[in-house]
């Protein structure tokens, strides 16, 4: 009997500060090798690419010390560039179909901000007659897919890092089908927050973080990367205030402009790779009624002793299907 080859591809995690990946040689997880690379700054702006050449060279040489020369290759659309869209649509329009539906549509009866977007497509609740739309400029996903194929690997999929998140912790931490939850993922210069309830995002938004980039200085030990301000803390967490009154905000439009005041987030998760992020979640935990959960090393390790929270998008990406 022949054996089934076993697909190998990476999963691959980009911003302004650091290149993270999990090279996949099978299919268990706790067999994959793990990778991190800090990026010169001028890279990214944000999460968008700005010096192609640059990162090309660092790939080229990455793609050689991994090994991973004509591997699939999974990765995340930019944050700020997603947008997402409730609409309603015929009964008789099945789930595989939708994506069908929304491109016939585009311009008629759906109508996106910009043009040639790049879609995807979930329907939680089969047949009533709604789904969610989400959608992002081709542009820039198509930046990073071309550099890619230049490589000589194969970009398979593009994923919404905040579906990702909620994939790892729909099968992880067992989210309960009648609460709601406000989902916040911190990175460095920036906070991802969704709200998810019963299998349906209702709400994704994303937030930059105004901070100075010269002064985070990355360090390596025990092929681990992490990060420094160098500077007064104090000026970056007053960054992080501001944010985190901003999901206050968002809390009470969801209660009272949503939902008139019958029905409000039942519970706060929040993760992210931030180097602060004990400090975000002691605050958020001090200054909101709702209670707060923050999913740490400890939690993954449950699941995948081998990674850690910051790796909890690529873990989704992993889970997801190309």
């Amino acid at each position: 009997m022949f054996k089934k080859k076993v697909k190998r591809y990476v999963a691959l995690d980009l911003n302004e500060y650091i290149l993270r990946a999990i090279v996949m040689g099978g299919n268990e997880i706790a067999q994959s090798a793990v990778y991190e690379y800090p990026l010169e700054k001028g890279i990214f702006d944000g999460d968008i690419l700005e010096d192609e050449m640059a990162l090309y060279e660092t790939l080229k040489t990455l793609i050689h010390d991994w090994g991973i020369k004509r591997y699939d290759i999974r990765f995340f659309v930019p944050d700020s560039t997603v947008m997402m869209k409730s609409f309603e649509h015929p009964t008789d329009v099945t789930a595989p179909k939708l994506k069908g539906y929304v491109e016939m549509e585009l311009g008629q009866t759906i109508h996106l901000p910009f043009s040639q977007p790049l879609i995807d497509v979930y329907d939680f609740k089969p047949n009533d007659g709604e789904a969610v739309l989400f959608a992002a400029p081709s542009e820039e996903i198509n930046k990073i897919a071309g550099l890619l194929d230049d490589l000589h690997l194969d970009p398979v999929t593009a994923d919404v890092r905040a579906l990702a998140t909620i994939r790892f912790l729909e099968k992880t931490i067992d989210l309960e089908e009648n609460k709601s939850y406000l989902i916040t993922e911190w990175s460095i210069s920036g906070v991802s927050i969704s709200i998810y309830t019963g299998g349906n995002v209702e709400f994704l938004r994303y937030q930059s973080i105004d901070t100075f980039k010269e002064k985070w200085q990355s360090k390596s030990e025990k092929d681990e990367i992490s990060f420094v301000y160098d500077g007064e803390i104090e000026e970056y967490r007053a960054q992080l205030i501001d944010q985190i009154a901003e999901i206050e905000r968002i809390l009470n439009f969801y209660r009272f402009s949503l939902y008139k005041g019958e029905k409000a987030v039942d519970e706060i998760i929040t993760l992210g790779d931030s180097p602060e992020m004990d400090y975000i979640a002691s605050e958020m935990t001090a200054n909101f009624v709702t209670p707060v959960t923050y999913i740490d090393d400890s939690q993954v390790q449950k699941y995948h002793p081998n990674l850690k929270s910051k790796h909890i998008p690529l873990i989704g990406l992993i889970y997801r299907e190309a």
